[in-house]
C-alpha cells in the first residue's frame, strides 16, 4: 500500500523508532552535541528532565510480553502514564509496532477512571466516540487483561522540526510488579540493571538526517528491541 511508504494510514502517522542501550560517559557526550543543535523538552525541570510513570497491562497468558520476546513484528502494549502523582487525568495508551514502524495512539481518562479499570472495572473504557477507549476495551475484555508491572524513570528529551525527530535519555529505570497503584510515590521500586543505563531513544518520520546518524556512530551504543517493559517484567 502506497500509504505505508509514507508512513501514514488514514491520516495516522507511523514513525521510526531506535533504541539503544548507553553508558553515562556517551550520554554526556550525546547530550552535549544534542544541546547545541536542538530543542529542550519544555515540560522539562531545571535539571531539564520529567518523570514517567507507567503501568502496562497484559492478559492472563501474558501475549504481549511473549510476543516481544520472541520477536513477533506486529505487536502492542496497553499502558496507563502519568508525569506526576497528583494529576487528575491519565493517558491511556496503545503502542503499536508494525516491522519498523510505531504507532502510538492515546485518550485520557480519569483520575477516578483509572483506579477503576486498576482494580479491573474495564466498563470505563465503554465509550464509542472514542476510538482508542473501544480498542482498549476489546482487547481488555477479548484477553482478560489485567496490571502486569509499573515502570519509573526520569526523562530528558530533545526535538528538532525537520522530520518530527524526538531524541529521549531515560535514566535511573525501576520497576514494581507489587503494588499497582499509580498514584503512589512510595511504591518498593527495583533497579533494571545491574550497572548504569541509559536507555537512548530516537523516533522519526521518515529520514533520520546525517548529522544526527554520524553523531550517534561516534558512541558504543548497543542496540536493542527489549522494551523497558519486559526488562521491568524480567526482573522478577
Amino acid at each position: 500500500m502506497s500509504s505505508v511508504a509514507s508512513n501514514t494510514f488514514f491520516d495516522k502517522v507511523y514513525r521510526n523508532e531506535l533504541k539503544y542501550y548507553i553508558n553515562f560517559h556517551d550520554y554526556e557526550y550525546l547530550t552535549s552535541v544534542f544541546k547545541q543543535l536542538m530543542h529542550t523538552d519544555v515540560n522539562a525541570n531545571e535539571n531539564n528532565e520529567y518523570f514517567i510513570r507507567s503501568l502496562y497491562f497484559d492478559s492472563i497468558i501474558n501475549c504481549d510480553f511473549y510476543d516481544k520476546v520472541i520477536g513477533v513484528q506486529d505487536r502492542k502494549k496497553i499502558r496507563l502514564r502519568i508525569y506526576d502523582y497528583n494529576q487528575q487525568t491519565v493517558k491511556l495508551e496503545i503502542k503499536n509496532k508494525y516491522s519498523q514502524y510505531m504507532l502510538k495512539e492515546t485518550s485520557t481518562i480519569t483520575r477516578e477512571n483509572c483506579i477503576k479499570l486498576i482494580y479491573g472495572d474495564t466498563t470505563i473504557l465503554q465509550d464509542k466516540n472514542d476510538e482508542v477507549l473501544t480498542k482498549a476495551y476489546y482487547y481488555m475484555i477479548k484477553d482478560y487483561y489485567k496490571p502486569a508491572v509499573i515502570v519509573d524513570y526520569e526523562r530528558e528529551a530533545y526535538t528538532y522540526d525537520i522530520q518530527n525527530i524526538r531524541i529521549t535519555f531515560d535514566k535511573n529505570i525501576r520497576s514494581s510488579i507489587t503494588d499497582f497503584d499509580i498514584f503512589n510515590p512510595h511504591i518498593n521500586m527495583v533497579s533494571v540493571f545491574d550497572e548504569p543505563t541509559i536507555v537512548l531513544e530516537v523516533k522519526y518520520n521518515r529520514i533520520l538526517p546525517s548529522w544526527i546518524k554520524e553523531t550517534l556512530a561516534k558512541v558504543s551504543s548497543n542496540s536493542s528491541s527489549i522494551s523497558k517493559y519486559c526488562k521491568g517484567r524480567l526482573l522478577f
